[in-house]
């Protein structure tokens, strides 16, 4: 089954909630509209699993989380090409290396906010995409870091940035109306004092 759509009708963190509620498993489909301007990637695909995003991805090829780790950790293409060629489609592609030793733990974690954390938040700048869900389709392990993350928290991150950044225009609007008083005052300090 599929849901398709609009983010102008069917905003982001409202599809998370529903992906989230409804303990949803599948791949969600976000296609940026041609006309909008954005730095983003033009398709991105966010793999779920009972509600939890484990997974995401701008292209299809399942090599993204090994072009990531060869990036980030400077595995040469031939190692690289090795172990994904090793690699059996049984668990996580991210677990699978940690316990081959090649992965630690923090370093997962730091795979997990660079390739699912990072550009789903950036996904919040979408002024509007075409999205399409498929439900109950295969996950690509070659894909997956062993991580997740309920796709509601993102929503509560959301509006966590949403706060942030009015808090930090408040207080940028303050520091400038300070900065435009006056330093000291135009009148002799005698003046000013009560006689």
């Amino acid at each position: 089954m599929s849901t398709t759509g609009f983010l102008r009708d069917f905003a982001l963190p409202e599809m998370f909630q529903f992906i989230d509620k409804g303990r949803r498993t599948g791949v969600l489909r976000l296609r940026a509209l041609p006309d909008l301007q954005t730095t983003l990637p033009q398709v991105h695909y966010l793999w779920m699993y009972q509600g939890r995003i484990v997974a995401a991805a701008d292209r299809l090829d399942q090599r993204g989380l090994m072009k990531l780790i060869k990036q980030r950790y400077s595995v040469s293409n031939q190692v690289g090409t090795k172990l994904f060629q090793l690699y059996q489609n049984e668990q996580p592609l991210g677990l699978c290396l940690k316990h081959q030793g090649v992965l630690k733990s923090e370093q997962l974690k730091a795979l997990f906010q660079v390739q699912v954390l990072q550009p789903v938040c950036a996904l919040f700048q979408l002024k509007d995409a075409q999205f399409k869900f498929d439900q109950n389709v295969p996950i690509p392990m070659r894909e997956m870091t062993g991580l997740s993350i309920q796709a509601r928290v993102l929503n509560q991150y959301r509006l966590i940035k949403v706060l942030a950044e009015k808090i930090e225009t408040r207080c940028l609007d303050r520091c400038f109306t300070l900065t435009a008083l006056p330093v000291h005052s135009p009148q002799p300090l005698s003046m000013l004092l009560p006689k």
